[in-house]
């Protein structure tokens, strides 16, 4: 897994130095629900600001073994936790490979490509989620959960089947293009707020 992050970082400065003399001086960056490029960076920082964005994780993912008091659990799902940061890393490749073609290639729609990438990212954390094991870095950690170790590995069984979902949603969205704002509402919902409720009824329940 490492030597696939490194690569894909390799690969994204190349691509930035290979193709920057065919690059507008100006880069979409940003596009809202509708499709429509809502924001323009600079060439000069649009081809760099995602592969050091990606640097950073692949950095901060090194660095949180030897800073997290809860260190010692890493070894209960060390895979997963290499899956979850390769996964990460190619997803902000994806991101850059895409602005890149679309940079080039006006006429294409990037909405479509960023739930595509979106729904694949999803899916890969909501397969490991069950698997990790209680820390201060990735996971679902609200206080409940690192407060008991039957908590955590309950919401994240719960918060996998969430994440799962939302992926397969977002796929589905990629594909037929219904309504970006709602989708995206409902994924926020289902990733997020519902495994953090769920935690805190279980809380309350164990407190009862």
């Amino acid at each position: 897994m490492k030597k696939t992050s490194i690569l894909l970082l390799t690969l994204m400065f190349l691509s930035s130095i290979f193709l920057y003399s065919s690059l507008p001086s100006k880069m979409p960056m940003h596009w809202n629900i509708y499709g429509q490029v809502d924001n323009y960076m600079k060439k000069d920082i649009a081809v760099v600001l995602l592969p050091l964005l990606a640097a950073g994780i692949f950095i901060l993912f090194k660095a949180t073994l030897n800073l997290d008091p809860k260190k010692k659990n890493y070894k209960f799902f060390k895979k997963e936790w290499e899956i979850i940061q390769t996964a990460m890393i190619a997803f902000y490749a994806y991101l850059h490979f895409m602005i890149l073609l679309v940079s080039l290639r006006p006429e294409i729609s990037m909405v479509p490509l960023i739930f595509f990438g979106m729904g694949i990212l999803f899916i890969i954390i909501g397969n490991s989620l069950p698997k990790i094991k209680q820390n201060y870095f990735v996971g679902i950690k609200v206080p409940w959960t690192l407060a008991s170790t039957d908590n955590w590995d309950k919401t994240h069984q719960f918060g996998g089947k969430c994440f799962m979902i939302s992926g397969i949603i977002i796929l589905l969205e990629s594909f037929f293009f219904w309504n970006a704002a709602v989708i995206t509402f409902s994924v926020i919902f289902l990733s997020a707020v519902l495994p953090i409720t769920y935690s805190y009824f279980i809380f309350k329940k164990s407190k009862n």
